[in-house]
């Protein structure tokens, strides 16, 4: 890639960049949402140009309006006389994901139909160890989604951990030892959480979404509950949406915990620091956990699916591995992970802090961007122009179409018992 490069991927000499960023969940708070803000606001800091691709007309949360582009503003445009993206001469684009994977492979395609001497870089940023293979999905998506992986080629595949990679190996069946690992990106802070008196209660917290494979919030209700009748002083409010909120609510009246255990909105990421730092114990995963840790608040990282698992506090865990399950470290008990900081004095309180901060800042990345996209080759001949059609067939699948309809009334016949 040419031109010197500052953080997360900006260009720093005459190379005129445009940066696109296209995934179709940012109308939803969530790690992948703040890892793509953080990465416009610095892009942005540097002069640069970027833009967040959205393939439906819905909120964006977090981003400016002037950053903003949806996919029918850019497919299928002529990029030869473009005036909008004419003064840039390298383009960078990342897919978060599957669903977002056929709009940026379409939109390589037609930027380097229309501008053959710019350069392209395209890549697939996997950030989940089941991100082409989701256990709530359908198996046609399953199988959609492994086409779709070997039609745009499994080399753009590139993984934040090493388990990522190895899930997604079995998947496709090939071998992808040769693909990179990027882990995700944070920004530079300053730590600010203060260690307080051992007598007073402790307060924990939990950001993130309320979904099945972030099972430690299930587990969390008992858990209190057991360590009341044991004689300790603790409360826990949890921060965050999803689809089973009645699941864990129905737990917190099982478990009597409702004056322990409250229910919170999501936090806007402008406001996580100010929240998190007056706490004195953050539970959770993915980069919520690393923020919380570099902020200096004591965090525990629990495991992918595993109610009662935990890899401890945040600096035991694997670097990259932000709570994926892991069979050469250690698994740990999330209750007992918690006493252990309960019984701890102030000092040692201290001493889990400064290790976390010290992990956390790990990930603070210089060129994220150029990492991820570089290396990225464009496929040649007939099977580039097969997965073009491919990547318009999953498109045309994944939104309203008679298709679908007619799947649909089928079924809701036949449920009824009516004839057709």
């Amino acid at each position: 890639m040419t031109g010197a490069k500052n953080k997360m991927g900006a260009a720093t000499d005459n190379t005129r960049t445009a940066t696109f960023l296209v995934y179709d969940g940012m109308w939803r708070s969530g790690g992948i949402q703040s890892i793509i803000i953080r990465i416009i606001h610095n892009i942005k800091s540097h002069g640069e140009s970027v833009w967040v691709v959205c393939n439906w007309d819905l909120p964006v949360l977090g981003v400016p309006e002037a950053h903003i582009l949806y996919d029918k503003a850019l497919i299928g445009q002529d990029w030869s006389s473009s005036k909008k993206f004419s003064e840039f001469n390298t383009f960078q684009i990342i897919a978060f994901g599957p669903s977002a994977t056929p709009t940026a492979y379409l939109l390589e395609n037609y930027i380097k139909l229309g501008r053959r001497s710019a350069d392209v870089f395209m890549s697939i940023n996997v950030l989940h160890p089941h991100e082409f293979m989701m256990k709530d999905e359908k198996i046609h998506v399953h199988f959609m989604n492994r086409l779709l992986a070997l039609a745009v080629g499994p080399s753009k595949l590139v993984f934040m951990n090493e388990q990522c990679r190895i899930t997604h190996s079995a998947f496709l069946g090939r071998d992808l030892s040769s693909n990179r690992i990027v882990p995700v990106p944070i920004d530079e802070r300053q730590p600010r959480w203060m260690v307080r008196s051992s007598d007073e209660p402790i307060r924990i917290i939990c950001v993130g979404r309320i979904v099945n494979f972030k099972a430690y919030n299930f587990a969390l209700p008992g858990i209190l509950a057991k360590l009341v009748d044991e004689g300790r002083s603790v409360t826990c409010d949890i921060f965050g949406y999803g689809s089973e909120e009645g699941k864990l609510a129905n737990l917190v009246k099982q478990c009597d915990v409702s004056d322990l255990m409250r229910f919170h909105g999501p936090i806007p990421l402008e406001k996580f620091d100010d929240l998190v730092s007056g706490y004195d114990l953050f539970i959770g995963m993915g980069t919520a956990a690393l923020q919380a840790a570099q902020l200096g608040v004591p965090t525990i990282l629990a495991i992918v699916d595993d109610e009662h698992g935990a890899h401890g506090f945040i600096n035991s865990a694997p670097f990259g591995n932000l709570g994926e399950k892991d069979p050469y470290a250690p698994r740990l008990d999330l209750k007992q992970t918690i006493e252990v900081y309960l019984n701890a004095s102030p000092r040692e309180r201290e001493t889990i802090s400064l290790a976390g901060i010290s992990y956390a800042n790990r990930y603070v990345s210089d060129n994220y961007v150029e990492y991820v996209t570089k290396s990225s080759l464009l496929r040649d001949g007939i099977s580039r122009h097969l997965a073009a059609l491919y990547c318009r067939f999953y498109i045309w699948m994944a939104r309203d179409n008679w298709l679908r309809k007619a799947v649909w009334l089928f079924k809701a016949q036949s449920k009824s018992g009516k004839p057709l």
